[in-house]
């Protein structure tokens, strides 16, 4: 919902009930000719941990891909809003032709099942804060924030009515998953506090 209202380069995923549970499925990114290479196999020894944000893009630019920057600035975006808690380095990467070896492009953004978690809350407030992962780091997602070199350039007005979206899908499988009324209007609510959250940090900028 949210990347593609977006436009950021992801993994459409659909829902669908088998043996009556709701599972998420998707397309297969790669293809006979290609793999997937992990953020953490180009890494691997080829960095400062500290620095790890930087070098991986020159890595990327060294192989001609284009715009690696703004594919991680999308991705921590989306993370940030739904507060993705497991970006690890095994998350991401790129896509490589394994016969020829060259890179072809970053990989589609996949991979947010750890997000929008709420397993204690009360009945007056949604905690709306936490830490994500920033390459080797567990950091604040409002300082993982600080390395976007331009949040202006996010539109969040094309967000409007996700939420409501958000809260029809969560009820449609209802009788299914078995989600009480309570813990969808909290989930919805926490989605519509990070996406105001994130429109007064644009503002502001």
């Amino acid at each position: 919902m949210i990347s593609s209202r977006l436009g950021f380069n992801h993994v459409t995923h659909t829902l669908e009930v088998i043996k009556d549970k709701v599972v998420s499925k998707c397309e297969c990114f790669i293809n006979e000719n290609t793999e997937l290479i992990s953020a953490y196999q180009i890494l691997y020894n080829n960095c400062d941990k500290d620095d790890a944000y930087e070098t991986y893009i020159s890595l990327l630019e060294k192989h001609e891909i284009k715009d690696p920057r703004s594919s991680l600035e999308d991705m921590f975006i989306l993370d940030y809003i739904m507060l993705n808690e497991d970006r690890h380095l095994n998350n991401f990467g790129i896509i490589r032709d394994f016969k020829t070896l060259n890179w072809i492009s970053t990989a589609q953004i996949f991979d947010t099942g750890e997000s929008l978690n709420i397993i204690d809350y009360s009945d007056e407030e949604v905690i709306i804060n936490g830490d994500g992962r920033f390459f080797y780091n567990i950091s604040n997602f409002d300082n993982i924030l600080d390395n976007i070199k331009d949040l202006k350039k996010y539109d969040l007005n094309k967000l409007d009515g996700i939420c409501e979206e958000f809260d029809e899908l969560l009820h449609k499988y209802q009788h299914i998953t078995k989600m009480t009324d309570r813990r969808i209007n909290k989930i919805c609510t926490l989605l519509f506090s990070r996406i105001n959250k994130l429109k007064k940090k644009i503002e502001t900028k």
